[in-house]
């Protein structure tokens, strides 16, 4: 559960500063309770129709030494009159022994045009994808984009993306719950007023067939993403929050490293 909350940070660190070519760096911690789970950090550079993110996540403290677990992303995007548009993503997952990773190129129609996958999906473990699912879809770094541009505009995130990523096709769903103050609870986390969202699921293709992650529509308050902006920058999301079995799981931005 927590190696999904770290890469689900992966898609959540990204400012629009698109007006501005100085590469910019943004680091999240993820933990449970008082335990240190991993680090995820992302460095993004804007320019005037195109951009280009990197981002990594890593376990750390006691995690790290049991389970060692890594992850990667680089995407190139390009700006067009509907929006931010993919027009590469590669991924990589390290852990323990195993190594996953895929490349996808979109064409101009957001629709993807070629891609690898290595190792190809097993469908003794997944659902099947189709090349139908794979036409007019966002890579996850476009959707956060385009939901950042909407919250600026309209101060709601209530919305909704299809999304492609190389190995998995879902529906992600935004709904906004209202506002709340957030306290200090770790040294250098935002403190103050943020917009809450609820966020939901649902798995259309590549999804493990026995998993406890399933999206519920009745289940609300399982993933919530925290909006605010710190330092008095652009908006973007200054916690995460997912329950588990375990208990809450958080992810928060640490500002002292902005």
């Amino acid at each position: 559960m927590w190696q999904l909350v770290a890469t689900f940070l992966i898609f959540f660190v990204v400012g629009d500063v698109s007006a501005s070519y100085k590469p910019t760096t943004l680091v999240y911690n993820v933990s449970w309770g008082n335990i240190s789970l991993a680090k995820s950090q992302l460095d993004y550079e804007f320019g005037k129709n195109d951009a280009r993110i990197s981002a990594h996540v890593a376990s750390k403290g006691v995690i790290a030494f049991f389970r060692g677990f890594k992850s990667r992303s680089i995407a190139e995007l390009v700006r067009k009159d509907t929006g931010w548009a993919p027009k590469t993503l590669l991924m990589e997952r390290i852990s323990g022994r195993e190594v996953v990773n895929s490349n996808v190129i979109w064409d101009d129609t957001n629709s993807v045009v070629s891609e690898t996958r290595l190792p190809e999906l097993d469908l003794t473990e997944v659902h099947p994808l189709d090349d139908q699912m794979k036409v007019n879809v966002l890579d996850p770094y476009s959707a956060v984009l385009r939901l950042l541009n909407q919250i600026e505009k309209t101060g709601d995130c209530t919305s909704s993306y299809e999304i492609y990523d190389g190995r998995r096709r879902s529906r992600i769903y935004f709904e906004k719950i209202g506002k709340i103050v957030l306290e200090q609870d770790r040294p250098g986390v935002f403190t103050g007023s943020a917009m809450v969202c609820d966020v939901k699921f649902d798995p259309i293709g590549g999804h493990r067939i026995r998993s406890k992650w399933r999206s519920n529509k009745d289940q609300n308050g399982r993933v919530k993403v925290f909006f605010a902006r710190p330092l008095e920058s652009q908006v973007m999301p200054v916690r995460i929050e997912v329950k588990s079995w375990i208990g809450k799981i958080i992810g928060r931005l640490d500002l002292r490293q902005m």
